[in-house]
């Protein structure tokens, strides 16, 4: 509805050159604090909003109330913010998207991150690979572990299948969220031990 989008935040230049966050100075090479230290292994993040409470209840409606039709809305504002800051978004030769691990797949029913991945895929007319990248191991939340539980929590979690396609190529990951950035970069780590030449993510949304 109207009160919903005057509520959304857009996420807006100077963006942290890895982590994509907001920086509240004009300093283009200076990451954000994330950034800074943690020893992230993917190349660049793209992140179209900022996660507030208002967006924070649409997502909770899509993931776990079954509003599935939210994801035009979502794509669209990806695809917005792609176009709106010139993104080279054509350097990726494949999408794929971060895995959920099968018990959680089978409480929801669908896994969100491929829902926003199709849309894109899409419109940009890059190939979406789907059932390569697996999650092996159940974790718990990022936002509710500590930080120094947060690596081990993730560590081994996933693993790539056929490797041979993504070898030499450039992966462009989509997500619904980015909090911490350690899923996005053991995914990330994941797929460059596999052979992945560089690694982007992109997600509707990313905390401050």
């Amino acid at each position: 509805c109207s009160r919903c989008l005057e509520r959304l935040e857009h996420n807006i230049p100077p963006f942290c050159p890895q982590g994509s966050r907001h920086l509240n100075h004009p300093h283009y090479l200076t990451k954000c604090h994330s950034c800074t230290h943690n020893q992230l292994h993917f190349d660049f993040a793209w992140s179209s909003l900022i996660y507030n409470d208002t967006l924070k209840d649409l997502l909770h409606q899509f993931k776990f109330n079954q509003k599935t039709l939210l994801k035009y809305f979502f794509t669209q504002t990806m695809i917005s913010f792609i176009l709106r800051h010139g993104l080279d978004i054509k350097q990726f030769d494949y999408l794929m998207t971060v895995p959920l691990h099968p018990t959680r797949y089978r409480e929801r029913g669908f896994n969100q991150a491929e829902l926003l991945a199709v849309g894109v895929s899409q419109y940009f007319l890059i190939p979406l690979l789907n059932n390569h990248l697996i999650k092996i191991r159940p974790t718990h939340h990022q936002s509710l572990s500590k930080r120094k539980d947060r690596f081990t929590n993730l560590r081994g979690a996933f693993r790539i299948q056929h490797s041979k396609k993504i070898y030499g190529k450039n992966i462009l990951l989509v997500d619904d969220l980015i909090t911490t950035g350690m899923t996005a970069s053991e995914t990330a780590l994941t797929l460059k031990n596999a052979g992945a030449k560089k690694v982007g993510i992109l997600t509707l949304a990313i905390t401050t």
